[in-house]
């Protein structure tokens, strides 16, 4: 019986440990800023919370499979929850493309940053 209790009070440690330390997604390119440039604001559709903005390909390259992380911001600035979207659109140098992604929850604020994303690079390869 004691063995029981224990693996029990266990379980429900591990499970509330895992719940409390869920990870917070980051942009997996450090310094994408130097790329791209984002303008955004808050927006609504239909009742449901959207931000609404611009994505800018500052850089020399294409850059495809653009991923986009919006968050809900609480207090302080905390993340309150994200959701990754894709842009849907390969960006060429200098191109500005429009953006309408749903938000992940109701929030005072919110933030845009690019995910992650490849580069287009043209030409040469193996010609086997």
């Amino acid at each position: 019986m004691r063995t029981r209790a224990l693996a029990a009070a266990l379980l429900l440690a591990l499970a509330t440990g895992a719940a409390a330390h869920a990870a917070v997604l980051t942009p997996l390119v450090i310094g994408w800023e130097q790329f791209f440039t984002i303008e955004w604001q808050p927006d609504t559709r239909n009742g449901a919370p959207y931000v609404s903005g611009y994505i800018k390909n500052d850089w020399g390259m294409p850059a495809a499979k653009i991923r986009l992380l919006v968050e809900s911001l609480g207090p302080g600035n905390q993340v309150a929850a994200q959701r990754v979207e894709w842009l849907g659109t390969t960006l060429t140098p200098g191109m500005r493309a429009q953006f309408q992604l749903r938000a992940p929850a109701p929030a005072a604020a919110y933030r845009v940053s690019v995910f992650a994303f490849d580069w287009v690079q043209a030409g040469g390869g193996d010609q086997r």
